[in-house]
């Protein structure tokens, strides 16, 4: 749910050049003093802004998106304590953003955490896994598999995101399989104490419902892309998030430098060999630049003409 709490500083990112964009939105935050907010208005998917923060100030922020749809987005971004206690950790977590302090504390209480290596499998497509979690540091990426082998990505999960929550509520086994795509530490909640606590404050389940409202929104985006979005255009939207805000060609957000092909291609819905003729088609259109088949530089400009239809004939 979004934080109600007026913000300290309010930004209009859409009309900052793009050379230095980034620069001026991460000095307008280090402007904020702790427990202040800086909002920001989008047309776009930020989440190449979330990368950019995750790599240049980790562990020191909060990030509420909410897609409002028809292109309109706002961003909240906290300045918080890097090593806050559990009970401060998931208060800032955005379905809890709202709930009253004692459910916070209630609920710290009954949490644990765990620690994963990058490969590790948290849960299984299927599974009965008894907790909702929240990503305490770290990336998880949300899978499925189809019986001839098959793997479509459904998105990573980043610090504060949530794990496993349609599972929580349904009572059913995990919608997806979750596993570390780099080291990382996530906060488990058992089930029970998070039902009786959504029974007990109405804020904190609003909270779930926005949240889920917001995946809602999340999986329509991402379903037609796969209908109606050519291979070349998905994967060029894909690698946007790893594309920082600069004119010309520069190096890629962290993380991207290990995406193999295979990864991108199914964060893509395809294979990997139509994932290699896309790369390759963005290579020589100077979109972004390979080293032995991992992508190691971006131009953003070229990357949105491919990614919104400015230019994507068939690879």
């Amino acid at each position: 749910m979004a934080n109600t709490r007026v913000p300290a500083m309010s930004l209009d990112s859409r009309t900052l050049p793009t050379l230095n964009r980034n620069v001026i939105i991460l000095e307008a935050f280090d402007k904020l003093q702790m427990g202040g907010i800086l909002e920001l208005p989008e047309e776009t998917d930020p989440r190449a802004l979330r990368n950019e923060f995750l790599q240049q100030r980790p562990g020191r922020f909060s990030w509420d998106a909410r897609n409002l749809g028809s292109g309109r987005w706002t961003i909240r971004i906290e300045r918080i304590d890097e090593h806050a206690d559990l009970a401060t950790f998931l208060s800032h977590c955005t379905p809890l953003a709202n709930a009253r302090a004692q459910t916070v504390r209630e609920l710290a209480g009954t949490a644990g955490e765990r620690n994963y290596k990058q490969g590790d499998a948290i849960f299984d497509e299927g599974e009965m896994w008894p907790y909702l979690a929240f990503v305490r540091s770290g990336k998880i990426v949300l899978t499925l598999l189809s019986a001839d082998g098959k793997t479509q990505s459904l998105g990573e999960r980043v610090a504060h995101d949530p794990l496993n929550e349609t599972a929580t509520f349904d009572g059913g086994g995990a919608t997806t399989r979750a596993e570390a795509l780099t080291d990382a530490t996530i906060v488990t909640l058992p089930q029970e104490a998070i039902l009786h606590a959504c029974h007990t404050d109405a804020e904190l389940a609003i909270g779930f419902l926005k949240d889920a409202s917001q995946a809602r929104r999340r999986s329509i985006d991402t379903i037609a892309d796969l209908a109606f979005a050519h291979v070349l255009q998905r994967v060029a939207k894909f690698l946007l998030s790893y594309a920082p805000a600069t004119t010309g060609m520069a190096r890629g957000l962290s993380g991207v430098e290990n995406l193999t092909q295979a990864q991108i291609a199914a964060a893509a819905g395809t294979v990997r060999d139509m994932a290699a003729r896309a790369l390759l088609r963005l290579k020589t259109s100077d979109a972004v630049e390979l080293d032995r088949g991992r992508v190691r530089a971006l131009d953003r400009t070229q990357l949105e003409a491919f990614a919104y239809n400015v230019q994507a004939p068939p690879v």
